[in-house]
């Protein structure tokens, strides 16, 4: 009988050691050679786990997506928290794992991925339009948002983070990081009916340098 707990333990080390690599190096430009030289396997025994490199890619994202949706869901479980406390553990339980996630933008970034990129968008926007929806409708309660169609509003927030995301590159210089960060807070005090610059959450989780940064843009412009 096959030991199913080693097996399970030298498949977790194949996608470990891929990982690395896809960030050191890039996807593209790793190969399976690559993988099984830095584990010191044979090149059999990748081949014995998965079929192909983008197989195992995939299940590097599943496995991703697994990790936030188990963070956000530890979020929405927490008692006593305002609608905007919520929304900043939102981003910070997202965060988290943010780095990784560079790996995938450039894997998209790629024609032939687009298939596997859009039933990934897939997934996170089913998974994360009721998240947003639930906040949506606390800050109604509470006061803070005005949003008069959550669930709508909701849905075009997640689209719309998810097409800033994609459509900019990574990684952001330390002036479009400023710039988008000041764009998405203007475009969600419009969604949810906020009065202007009311939405600090994003501005306050910047790098301190990038904060300070934002300041400046912002007194420059009221300077004109």
């Amino acid at each position: 009988m096959p030991n199913i707990k080693k097996s399970v333990n030298r498949k977790n080390e194949f996608l470990e050691v891929a990982q690395a690599l896809f960030s050191e190096k890039g996807f593209e430009s790793t190969s399976v050679d690559d993988i099984v030289k830095r584990m010191g396997v044979a090149k059999g025994l990748f081949y014995y786990y998965f079929d192909s490199k983008d197989e195992l890619m995939k299940i590097i994202m599943e496995r991703l997506l697994d990790e936030i949706e188990s963070s956000i869901i530890a979020v929405m479980e927490k008692k006593n928290l305002t609608a905007l406390e919520r929304f900043r553990e939102l981003i910070l339980a997202s965060s988290d794992v943010s780095s990784r996630k560079q790996i995938m933008m450039a894997y998209f970034h790629h024609e032939r991925n687009q298939l596997a990129h859009l039933a990934i968008e897939n997934r996170s926007r089913a998974f994360m339009v009721p998240v947003m929806e639930r906040i949506i409708v606390q800050g109604n309660e509470e006061g803070v948002f005005h949003a008069d169609h959550p669930h709508e509003t909701a849905v075009t927030l997640v689209t719309m983070v998810g097409v800033i995301r994609h459509d900019h590159p990574y990684p952001l210089s330390q002036d479009e990081a400023v710039h988008l960060t000041e764009v998405m807070q203007d475009l969600a005090e419009r969604l949810l009916v906020m009065e202007k610059g009311s939405f600090v959450i994003l501005q306050d989780m910047m790098p301190p340098a990038l904060r300070e940064r934002a300041m400046r843009t912002r007194q420059s412009k009221k300077g004109c």
